[in-house]
């Protein structure tokens, strides 16, 4: 598989080269197990969504990452540290990143025989959450890669606490101010911003945030106390605020809200659409939450984004109310927010790609502590996928021979009937993503990272083809 670099973003290492980058400083205190470390997950990248028995190829490789995902010291932390220092140096060299902030649920309800799992879903499954940080830059949108990730198992409340000792015991939500101490603060001169959902409406995250210089933005969800002249608690605040501005927001197509618990089938996507909406911006303070340690109050600003007469088909109409430390003082800058805001939706794509990509809820191993150091491999081969998405969109019409391999191009260009001198790198993605079951109908949008990525792994093993091929005697 060819191992290459093109300008403008356009990097596309070999599944070994790019196993080397990162998991070749993975530090298990024995140099052959870093070496086996690099062979494993270049064999997942090679195939991500197949079994282990599938992508090790022989009983002994097989054998091999079964002793590896055994050992204590492989842990889950110590595979992804160079994937997380790699990621936190990235946005270093950027003057504006979004980390953005989401959890999810690894639903193994159908393998009972796995022990160390927690609830899930009701409480009646069994499995395990994880938390991703998500690096971004968001112009051109680019996606770094994961700056903080946390599996963890839920912890059922005690019976009859009180207000006050819920607040003191260890909380599920505190995972989100813990990534931002992990990750801690940008480099003079550069913006970082945690973005997050209404599950990121937590003062202490907010908080934390401002402490390590960073900014966040979320989808308000508490009716807060605030320190205002014209109103007492927030929601009041946001609904007096006047429409400064209409515009058109593009949406892409997008599962329900339930796909967080249940897999949901392309036909009940909802459509990629434009809405036409209105915009307020202002500023409040925030108390601290009654009871709470925290004594000084919180300056903010809101953004409410709203949608004008939504179509009578649209369940859920664009309703955004945001809260951001970010000074907001004019109308382009509320503007700016939105599609940040949209970026959000990249950490749910990433889970998707772990899920579907990765296949992480199919893997059969017998103990959660194994399939969380599977998690630890298979977590940055699913930023592949979605950074393989991403990739494909920038650039578009700039010709393929100036930014990709001549013999890459060229076989593209022969399995897509056309002249490779007049390949754009947007026609050469499409064609790519065509022989991965991308069909290209107006309905459908830009190509997604499954059609790609089924499309490149064939590409990629035509071209191995060639080349060996191109060494057999005549």
């Amino acid at each position: 598989m060819t191992n290459w670099e093109g300008g403008m973003g356009l990097d596309i290492p070999s599944p070994l080269a790019w196993a080397q980058r990162h998991f070749g400083a993975v530090k298990l205190r024995d140099r052959r197990r870093t070496r086996r470390a690099v062979q494993i997950a270049a064999r997942m990248m090679g195939n991500p969504a197949a079994s282990l028995p599938t992508q090790m190829r022989t009983a002994s490789a097989l054998k091999a990452a079964y002793r590896l995902l055994a050992q204590k010291d492989a842990s889950y932390q110590a595979l992804l540290t160079p994937h997380w220092e790699q990621t936190r140096q990235a946005a270093r060299q950027e003057p504006q990143v979004l980390l953005i902030q989401d959890t999810t649920q690894l639903d193994y309800t159908h393998h009972p025989t796995t022990e160390g799992l927690g609830p899930v879903g009701d409480g009646h499954g069994r499995g395990l959450h994880l938390h991703t940080a998500l690096a971004v830059v968001p112009a051109p949108r680019q996606v770094l890669g994961i700056a903080y990730q946390e599996p963890f198992l839920r912890q059922p409340a005690p019976a009859g606490q009180d207000s006050k000792s819920r607040r003191r015991r260890p909380r599920e939500s505190q995972v989100w101010t813990r990534a931002v101490r992990a990750i801690g603060p940008p480099p003079a001169g550069g913006q970082w911003m945690h973005v997050g959902d209404a599950y990121a409406d937590i003062y202490e995250f907010m908080v934390a945030c401002r402490q390590e210089k960073c900014h966040f933005l979320i989808r308000v969800a508490q009716d807060r106390r605030i320190q205002d002249e014209t109103c007492a608690r927030l929601f009041a605040l946001i609904a007096a605020l006047p429409a400064q501005g209409t515009g058109t927001l593009d949406l892409p197509a997008r599962a329900p809200r339930t796909k967080r618990i249940i897999e949901v089938s392309a036909s009940k996507k909802r459509p990629a659409r434009q809405a036409q909406v209105q915009i307020s911006f202002g500023a409040t303070t925030i108390l601290p939450p009654a009871g709470s340690s925290f004594a000084e109050p919180l300056p903010v600003w809101v953004v409410r984004v709203w949608e004008l007469d939504p179509p009578p088909e649209v369940p859920e109409p664009v309703d955004w109310r945001l809260l951001t430390s970010l000074p907001i003082t004019t109308l382009d800058a509320a503007w700016e927010l939105t599609p940040w805001y949209k970026c959000r939706w990249l950490a749910e794509d990433y889970h998707q790609c772990l899920k579907t990509g990765c296949s992480i809820e199919k893997r059969q191993l017998q103990e959660g502590e194994r399939l969380i150091r599977l998690l630890g491999f298979l977590a940055p081969v699913a930023v592949r996928l979605l950074q393989l998405r991403e990739l494909a969109r920038l650039a578009p019409e700039r010709l393929a021979t100036e930014a990709l391999p001549r013999d890459l191009v060229h076989l593209v260009a022969t399995l897509a009937e056309v002249p490779p001198a007049t390949l754009t790198v947007a026609r050469f993605w499409r064609a790519v993503a065509g022989l991965g079951g991308y069909l290209g109908r107006r309905r459908d949008g830009p190509p997604g990272w499954k059609t790609l990525w089924r499309g490149w792994l064939y590409v990629q093993t035509l071209l191995e083809g060639v080349h060996l091929a191109s060494r057999l005697p005549p």
